[in-house]
């Protein structure tokens, strides 16, 4: 049998307000005794580095780019031209409550799917790299897959990470559709060259086509019955405090501030 899901299909956004509304769907839900899972796809406005909950941000500060800092832990994604999903869930819906490994299978089987439906052969990793490169390709996310990361070739073409409170997580990820090779060389060095790959070098799909096919293999996946929404006015008002007082504020960017006293939830960051 089905379940209700909902389904936000955004415009283009900067970075800082794509972060503020998954952090305002995650912490909206969480506590509420009953609320519908939630999939969100959108993209970005312009290039952006996105940058995991513990990194640190002083290697990117004369990057040249827009930086904002996620809820979710990981390493640095450059944003550029991808399809970003998120998923709010509830900790205890039977598909992820075996914990983040779980949740990472499931979501990323429902992607390798609609990978597949576009003609391209990818598949899922089977457990994460043991090494990532020495040198500043190692603080990017697309260095090296984690397990139950998708692959093709061997070269990674989406990545993700998640955040977990106590009856809700949040996971979101990249979806590359093509890559920005000179601006991710600039930030990362030549070491990401040969690690990643996108979906237009695999499949003539148009980005259009290719949410409509990620939609269908999340549908699939998670016997999910979507109807496209809004936020609620709570998750807006819940956005535009973030906005104010967090993803437009230098100090959290930067992780001056004591961000534990910021954040209510486990502590569980992503990868």
């Amino acid at each position: 049998m089905s379940e209700n899901w909902r389904l936000i299909l955004d415009p283009l956004l900067d970075g800082r307000e794509n972060m503020a509304v998954d952090e305002a769907v995650l912490t909206s839900s969480d506590g509420s005794r009953e609320f519908t899972p939630t999939l969100r796809l959108y993209g970005w406005s312009g290039p952006t580095l996105s940058i995991g909950y513990h990194q640190d941000a002083a290697g990117f500060s004369d990057c040249g780019l827009p930086v904002v800092r996620r809820v979710t832990g990981g390493r640095a994604v450059l944003h550029d031209s991808e399809i970003t999903y998120s998923i709010v869930a509830p900790t205890a819906h039977p598909l992820f409550s075996g914990g983040i490994t779980t949740a990472y299978f499931e979501i990323s089987r429902c992607i390798l799917s609609a990978l597949r439906d576009a003609g391209i052969n990818a598949s899922m990793s089977g457990r994460a790299a043991k090494t990532r490169p020495s040198d500043g390709a190692g603080q990017a996310c697309f260095s090296a897959p984690s397990r139950h990361e998708l692959l093709v070739n061997g070269q990674k073409i989406a990545g993700s990470a998640q955040r977990r409170f106590k009856s809700a997580f949040l996971q979101h990820g990249s979806i590359l559709f093509s890559i920005a090779e000179e601006l991710n060389g600039r930030i990362f060095g030549r070491g990401l060259q040969g690690a990643m790959t996108c979906i237009s070098a695999h499949s003539a799909v148009t980005a259009a086509e290719m949410r409509g096919l990620l939609v269908k293999g999340f549908s699939a996946g998670l016997e999910a019955k979507f109807q496209t929404v809004k936020l609620s006015g709570a998750e807006e008002y819940i956005k535009d405090g973030l906005m104010e007082s967090r993803y437009s504020t230098p100090e959290w960017t930067s992780g001056a501030i004591d961000r534990t006293r910021r954040i209510r939830g486990l502590d569980a960051y992503g990868r």
